[in-house]
Order: C-alpha cells, then structure tokens, then sequence
C-alpha cells in the first residue's frame, strides 16, 4: 500500500543528502512508527524549502511497524534509535527490556478540548444502549496493552466489568473492525478516523463511548529516543528538532491544508477528500511545538498498571523526560518570529 509513497521519500532524501557539502557525515536517525496519517513521521521531512539541516547534520530512515509494542525489540537490538511510544509501552521499554529512553516529543493526542477523541462503536440496532449492555459481549481491540485497548478496559472497569469475566476482547487490525461488527462477530470496538465519521454519519452505527470518557484527555503516542543516542548526537539533533517541530507545524498550518493533506493522501495512495478530518479538529490534537503532555503519560501508565497490564510502574518525569530538544526548537523557531 505504502510502496510508492516510499518511493517518493526515498527519493526526497537522495536529493537532500546532495544538496551541499557537509563538514561531517550526518546522522542517520531511524525512527519507528505505526499509523499514518496520524504519526506523520514519513512525510515530515518531505518538503525541502522548510528544512534547514536535513543531510547535513541528520538524515531520517523512517521504520514502519505494526505497532508500538515490536518497536520495544527493535529498539533493545539497536535497530531504531526513536520509536513511537504509548504510556504503556513506555513502561514495558524501561522494566520489562531495560531500556534507558526519554519522552521527546509529541505526536499526537487524545481528547483535548475541541478536538477528536478515539471512538468505541456499536451497531445503531444493537440494542446495546449503555456499556452494562455490553455484558456477555465481545470487543474488537487492535492490540492488548494498546493505548485504545488501555482506555476501553478503564471504561469498563469503571462499571465493574473485568476482561473474560463480563466480556470477550478479540483481537483485529483496525480496518476489520467494523467490517466484524457488520457480520455479527463482534458487538463493539474501536474504529478510527476517518471511518469513525463516516460510519456514524451514515446512521448504521453510534458511539458507545470515547476514550476521553474513559480516562479523560491523554498523550496517546509520543516520541523517545535512545538516551545514550540523545547524547551522543546532542548537537546535530538539536537540528533535527527544529526541522522536526519546524515540518510538523507547516503540516498543521490551515494556510497549508491542501497541500500538506495531498502530501499524506499521495504517499498512502489514498484520494485526498478520505482524509477531509486531517489537521482539522476533527483530527487528533498536536502541539504546536510538539511538546509533549507529561502528566496525562504518568497518567496513562498508572491506569495500566492498575489494570494489571504491566506489573509495575515508573515515575516519567524527570528519568524518562528529556523537554530540551523541543524547548531549544521552539526558541530558534520563535527567535525567527514564526
């Protein structure tokens, strides 16, 4: 799906890495992620003019997974340097793999005020009106121990309800989710946008509950970084940083919308009106400095391990948190006066 998009950023980056000599080789950053268009990290360094350092001080191989939890290995086997975090991978990187990694970075979050918030559907002829309905039924999640299946099982733990006892999670990819609810082999589960909208908008299916209702706003994917790697590159990605805050706030300026939605919808070989709710505030929110929410990660790893999904926990701030990048982005990028 994702072939000729990656051929396209291939071919970005050859010709950034020739555009001019460099004193020393650049550093080659490889970085994990998941899900487009939300993590936007493959197209992030697609736009040339608005990149000051790209292939001179860093170069960017960005590494697909199925989700967070592989990149936990891959980062413990030195085969990314960055990886796409949620609280609870967070926390499984530092215990379970003992992995020394920091908070970086923003990437996307989860219901803040205005904006979208992951939804749980049902069938509108359900009968299912209330989550005590979904006793004895069975739920659709991506993965266990995911930042959606985190929130779905807070919501149902908050109306007494435990996994296996009161009720079934399957396991399945997102796009099959709704397709399972339709054919009657699952009652509920987390549909994402832009299909979140167009179901519900089509009458057939509503929203049960939202992962803002279950655990209230939260950084639902941040970014980390290896913390010998952060030191000992500390110079040259603090130029990735500010290219990186400098890219992901282009992507968000309504003045580039069009552009920066075609960008997206090209490399996933998508039409462009799929993704009409992309950097709208239909979309998940993103800081404009792509700061990350500490509080709601601590938050997050607490409600996991209170549901038993990791055995213990850490406290985020100040061992796993390293705010300095992105704070000496926004200072070069305001000092500019953008």
């Amino acid at each position: 799906m994702f072939g000729l998009g990656r051929a396209v950023l291939a071919a970005t980056f050859a010709t950034l890495a020739l555009a001019g000599p460099a004193a020393a080789d650049p550093v080659n950053i490889r970085i994990g992620w998941s899900t487009m268009p939300g993590h936007l990290i493959p197209v992030l360094y697609s736009k040339p003019e608005i990149l000051k350092h790209y292939g001179t001080s860093y170069t960017v191989e960005p590494v697909r997974f199925k989700g967070s939890s592989p990149q936990i290995a891959a980062m413990a086997a030195g085969e990314i340097d960055m990886a796409a975090f949620g609280a609870l991978t967070l926390t499984l990187a530092v215990t379970n793999a003992r992995q020394d990694v920091k908070v970086v970075a923003d990437i996307i979050q989860d219901g803040v005020e205005g904006y979208h918030s992951e939804t749980f559907l049902v069938r509108a002829d359900s009968g299912i009106e209330s989550v005590e309905d979904m006793k004895g039924k069975r739920v659709g999640t991506n993965a266990i121990g995911s930042a959606s299946d985190t929130a779905m099982r807070a919501m149902f733990r908050k109306h007494g309800m435990e996994d296996k006892r009161d009720y079934t999670m399957v396991e399945v990819a997102f796009p099959n989710i709704p397709a399972m609810i339709d054919e009657g082999k699952l009652d509920m589960g987390t549909v994402l946008q832009p299909m979140s909208g167009q179901l519900t908008a089509g009458g057939n299916y509503k929203v049960l509950f939202t992962a803002k209702d279950a655990i209230g706003p939260s950084q639902l994917v941040f970014l980390t970084a290896k913390a010998d790697f952060l030191e000992e590159n500390r110079e040259q990605l603090q130029d990735f940083f500010e290219d990186h805050v400098r890219a992901a706030r282009w992507f968000n300026d309504p003045a580039n919308r069009e552009e920066a939605v075609k960008i997206v919808a090209d490399f996933m070989q998508q039409p462009p009106e799929t993704l009409s709710h992309v950097f709208t505030d239909k979309d998940y929110y993103r800081d404009p400095f792509m700061v990350p929410n500490v509080s709601t990660i601590q938050s997050g790893i607490d409600i996991a391990v209170d549901l038993g999904l990791a055995p213990q926990g850490i406290t985020v701030d100040p061992d796993y948190v390293d705010l300095s990048f992105v704070q000496e982005a926004k200072r070069r990028i305001e000092a500019e006066g953008q």
